[in-house]
């Protein structure tokens, strides 16, 4: 009976504290930024029905906006210039500033208004016995530079990752004067990388392309290293890989595997957006003594997400946000992104490598140039809903209250509730006080019957109601 009594007991408490854990994990509420939220993954959506997640290509012009111009850009038949490198704006002018490569060249360019280019005169590097160049370091691959004007020292505005017998760090006032961060690599490896960094924690993340077997064949891989300072680097991990979709995928088009020939990681919308460039092997190449690569294959670009620059997931959708063609000048390959995409009035805009033919393709006809991708702002991904109703609600989250904008093409109808934590409406925030939204707009600002603001200092979730519609995102801000 004793024994009967304490395990009543017992069983009674763990009950009670089971209770109280789960209520205090119902209670904690993701905190909402100003920033804008995106539908790129599940980590803010606890409920769908009747939508669809949709990746949206970009749109391109069609000539590329950079080509190799100029004699130190080319060689007689071999036309290339490469932006595994950076397109940053100028704050105070707009104007836009870009750091490519021509092999081992890092060259530098400026522009009005993003689409024609000069090569300014900057008498820094010799080249055939003339400085008459826009050289602004010789000896260094797969430029990626960072801007920081909030930088305690202002040598450390600038700061450049790139590939020469590993991989090196420079520093820079201007973005043209540059001087190393130390005097060897900081660690192993070569070709291709992308420089990226995390405010929250302070650090630098070094993506870049390490290959080794994997899987069972042999592969270039996406590897991530850390740092606070520039010069001491955390050890290499694993980043991105192809798993057994890609290569069913591949084997399906007629090629062997899958590889990540690099990846462009950046901070977007309180998380982390990455573009993989997906290099689908067909084999080795017939050209070689062309001098370029043994191996072959087509290679596009996917979308991939982090909410922390370091744990990273395929997007649900693996179409290519960037796909090959239809124009000639990148019909064969995506060879390197951006490190990071330019807000352009209402569009994103972002910088790629394009490429004629597949990775293994021969000269002449082989041509590489700079060219341009663009997005609505906030357009990569979409939740779309058809002629049946689709119904998004979002996981808990505190916000201070302000306005409520959603990025959304509604092409019939869309409302949004505000739920407490029981999941029922607020009063006065239900779908029936909702003005329903309709039209294309990346800022739709959300109105109720008697209110034009979310409620101050709630945990909230938001429940989007929708017809033949597409849902970007939305963003609170509070006035």
């Amino acid at each position: 009976m004793k024994h009967a009594t304490l395990y009543c007991k017992v069983l009674f408490f763990l009950t009670i504290a089971s209770m109280q854990s789960l209520s205090t994990a119902q209670d904690k509420s993701i905190p909402i930024s100003p920033s804008s939220q995106l539908f790129v993954d599940d980590t803010l959506v606890a409920k769908k029905a009747n939508v669809v997640r949709h990746i949206h290509p970009c749109t391109k012009l069609d000539q590329p906006v950079v080509t190799a111009d100029m004699p130190w850009e080319r060689d007689e038949q071999d036309l290339r210039v490469y932006i595994y490198g950076t397109v940053l704006r100028d704050p105070e002018t707009g104007h836009f500033r870009m750091w490519y490569n021509r092999l081992n060249l890092v060259l530098f360019a400026e522009s009005e208004d993003g689409i024609h280019w000069t090569r300014p005169t900057l008498g820094l590097n010799d080249w055939q016995g003339s400085t008459a160049n826009n050289i602004v370091y010789s000896g260094l691959h797969s430029p990626s530079v960072l801007y920081n004007p909030e930088a305690k020292d202002p040598d450390f505005c600038y700061v450049m990752m790139g590939s020469s017998k590993g991989y090196r760090f420079f520093h820079s006032r201007d973005g043209v004067h540059w001087t190393p961060c130390a005097d060897t690599p900081a660690f192993t490896g070569g070709d291709t990388c992308t420089l990226s960094y995390d405010a929250k924690t302070g650090e630098y993340l070094a993506f870049h392309k390490r290959s080794h077997d994997y899987r069972g064949h042999p592969r270039r891989l996406v590897y991530l290293s850390t740092s606070r300072d520039l010069k001491t680097w955390s050890e290499p991990v694993l980043a991105m890989a192809p798993d057994e979709i890609d290569d069913a995928a591949v084997v399906k088009e007629g090629g062997q595997y899958s590889q990540f020939y690099n990846m462009s990681a950046f901070p977007y919308g309180g998380q982390f957006l990455g573009m993989i460039t997906h290099f689908r092997f067909t084999g080795s190449s017939q050209n070689h003594e062309t001098q370029q690569s043994r191996h072959d294959g087509p290679i596009d670009v996917q979308l991939v997400t982090s909410r922390n620059g370091r744990s990273w997931t395929r997007c649900e959708d693996r179409s290519p946000v960037i796909p090959n063609g239809p124009y000639p000048y990148d019909a064969g390959c995506i060879l390197g992104v951006a490190n990071s995409p330019v807000v352009v009035n209402d569009e994103l805009w972002l910088y790629y490598t394009a490429i004629t033919t597949t990775h293994g393709g021969a000269l002449p006809g082989k041509k590489i140039s700079i060219a341009l991708a663009k997005w609505r702002k906030d357009g990569f991904v979409s939740l779309d809903a058809g002629n049946d109703e689709g119904v998004v609600e979002t996981v808990h989250m505190s916000c201070a209250g302000g306005s409520l904008i959603v990025n959304a093409d509604i092409k019939e109808t869309m409302s949004i509730a505000i739920l407490n934590k029981s999941g029922t409406s607020i009063p006065e925030f239900d779908h029936s006080d909702c003005n329903v939204l309709s039209g294309d707009s990346i800022h739709h600002t959300v109105t109720w019957k008697k209110h034009d603001k979310m409620p101050v200092d709630h945990s909230v979730c938001l429940q989007f109601r929708m017809k033949n519609a597409r849902l970007y995102g939305f963003s609170i801000k509070n006035d």
